[in-house]
């Protein structure tokens, strides 16, 4: 003999608001597939099953609740049902119907909501990050566009003034040599000071317009020979200076943003080899022996 299935009257709150009443109906282990609820006149039945067993209830409602109105939620265990009352019109709509009997009531899933919420928030949030990842990439490209742009501005003025200051070095060239065949014109030191003192006067016009773009005179003599700034164009052996030194400056160089305008043209100070100075010393102790 087997017993009878236990049903169980759940926990049930009915809360009445201003144009209807809440029902909340606790109903733990149950799925809401399982939940069953209706509606005839001013009845509400409920049946639901879950782990915990079987739940009944009928709950005689003070009104006869608009079935156009009714909302149901289900989530963790607890159902809560919402009933507004009828209005003028849905009371005339009903009578003009002529539908009796009991209304089934479909059931709307909290979770499966949240589910369905979540779900399109994630959509959002990876086409949030690929458009700023977009705009990352757009906004480095036009960075990068805008460098590029500013450096091949500056490198075509740079060829610019490089251009104009090489006709210009030549000009300074011209005052040197000028400078020097004033003084060797054998005219009185009055006329001979007066020239040139016209020629710096311009000469220093010329050099002051180069400090103003970034050109500056390199100072050659008594530096280590550099072929990335000096041109040898010939040699001496002194022995007061260093092997591989500038001696003398033939023609000044110039530098333009720490690169070569123009090399300056010098002489190049070499000892005498070891030979030589052996020959030297040999030749200076036969001497010394003829004596």
């Amino acid at each position: 003999m087997t017993g009878a299935e236990e049903v169980r009257e759940p926990i049930t709150q009915v809360m009445e608001e201003e144009d209807g009443v809440k029902l909340i109906v606790e109903l733990p282990g149950v799925s809401q597939d399982s939940i069953k609820m209706g509606v005839a006149g001013d009845i509400l039945k409920l049946d639901a099953e879950g782990k915990r067993g079987r739940f009944r209830t009928v709950q005689v409602i003070p009104f006869e609740p608009d079935p156009e109105r009714i909302a149901v939620t289900f989530s963790q265990g607890v159902l809560e049902v919402e009933l507004k009352k009828r209005t003028e019109r849905t009371r005339e709509d009903s009578s003009q119907d002529g539908k009796d009997g009991e209304l089934s009531i479909p059931m709307i899933s909290l979770e499966k909501e949240m589910e369905e919420l979540k779900s399109e928030l994630d959509k959002v949030l990876e086409e949030k990050a690929a458009l700023e990842e977009r705009i990352g990439f757009l906004q480095r490209d036009f960075q990068n566009i805008r460098r590029r742009h500013e450096n091949e501005k500056e490198s075509i003025a740079d060829r610019k003034i490089s251009e104009i200051a090489s006709g210009l070095v030549d000009v300074l060239d011209s005052f040197s040599f000028a400078k020097e065949s004033i003084l060797s014109s054998g005219c009185d030191s009055k006329s001979i000071s007066s020239m040139i003192k016209g020629v710096e006067m311009v000469e220093a016009q010329v050099l002051n317009l180069f400090s103003r773009v970034g050109i500056s005179p390199m100072v050659a003599t008594g530096q280590h020979f550099d072929p990335n700034f000096h041109e040898a164009v010939g040699y001496v052996e002194e022995g007061g200076l260093g092997d591989e030194v500038v001696a003398k400056e033939i023609k000044k160089g110039y530098i333009y943003k720490g690169k070569t305008l123009r090399p300056a043209q010098v002489l190049v100070n070499r000892r005498p080899s070891g030979k030589k100075r052996e020959r030297r010393s040999s030749r200076s102790s036969k001497r010394k022996e003829k004596s």
